[in-house]
């Protein structure tokens, strides 16, 4: 079953108003923090995080999403607004203690792992969490943020020095739809990626453990602008689809109808962020990588 790569919600850029300029193509909106919506795919989180239990629904999701912000920071992909089927949950309870909090945490991951800690302090009251104190919650998704993505990072280091040490063997069609020399330029700069990454892709995809392929479209979004989506696969040995990653932009209309220069560098970039990531993901939770076709 194949599944589709994406990020948080909160990183896609929101479609400009009329009578707005329309942004260069693929760069980020400097009004943001957040990437532009190509350079990153769209829609799913690494982890999602449901309201915190123990309190009020409103008090709950407000905490998680504050974790899940604090946890982006400490570079852990997460978010409390969006999930999908590569997403692992990171479950948070909390329980009143005194004038402190007890607070519990688990995550439970593709590979059946679940990384967690029992009761421990919180230093934050559970009466101010629970009526809504911005400067509690603020300051209980830090303390919360620390130690989750301390105990993740050991988890991670762990698994990997479990895993197979020989690089996955990838190869990479020539994309399809492109306008201009869209094509052979994202194939190209795909390759470019793999090969400063030390993964240089073999010239046979028959020889691959897994094909990287690439589909764009663009279509008419006004009369001076297009929409532009671009669908990167990844194929197994003997053919399979095991994930997507989609990217998605509106554009100056024509504006990738010639040369796509440094954009196709931009864009394989993000694909490849969250094509690594399917990757990583199913060799953790495989004993091999899947058999090269014969």
């Amino acid at each position: 079953m194949s599944s589709v790569k994406t990020l948080p919600l909160f990183l896609i850029l929101a479609g400009l108003v009329a009578c707005q300029p329309l942004p260069q193509p693929f760069q980020a909106d400097s009004r943001t923090k957040a990437s532009s919506s190509l350079v990153r795919p769209i829609g799913e989180t690494s982890i999602f995080v449901p309201p915190v239990a123990g309190l009020p629904a409103g008090q709950g999701a407000a905490l998680a999403e504050a974790l899940a912000e604090a946890l982006a920071e400490k570079e852990v992909a997460a978010s409390a607004l969006a999930r999908s089927r590569l997403s692992s949950t990171l479950s948070v309870s909390l329980e009143p203690r005194g004038d402190d909090t007890l607070w519990r945490w688990a995550e439970t991951s593709l590979d059946g792992g679940q990384p967690q800690a029992g009761g421990r302090p919180l230093g934050v009251p559970a009466a101010r969490l629970a009526a809504g104190d911005a400067g509690a919650v603020k300051q209980a998704a830090e303390v919360m943020a620390v130690a989750i993505a301390a105990r993740l990072s050991e988890h991670t280091i762990a698994a990997t020095q479990g895993a197979e040490a020989a690089p996955a063997k990838l190869a990479v069609r020539e994309c399809q739809g492109a306008p201009g020399d869209g094509n052979r330029s994202l194939r190209q700069a795909m390759r470019e990626i793999l090969i400063l990454g030390g993964q240089a892709p073999l010239p046979d995809p028959a020889g691959a453990d897994f094909v990287i392929a690439c589909e764009v479209q663009v279509w008419a979004d006004g009369p001076a602008s297009e929409r532009v989506t671009i669908e990167w696969t990844l194929l197994g040995a003997d053919g399979s689809r095991l994930g997507e990653v989609k990217q998605a932009n509106r554009i100056p209309k024509g504006q990738l109808s010639q040369s796509w220069g440094t954009t196709a560098h931009i864009i394989a970039q993000g694909g490849w962020q969250g094509l690594s990531q399917i990757i990583e993901s199913r060799r953790r939770t495989r004993p091999a990588l899947p058999p090269a076709k014969s």
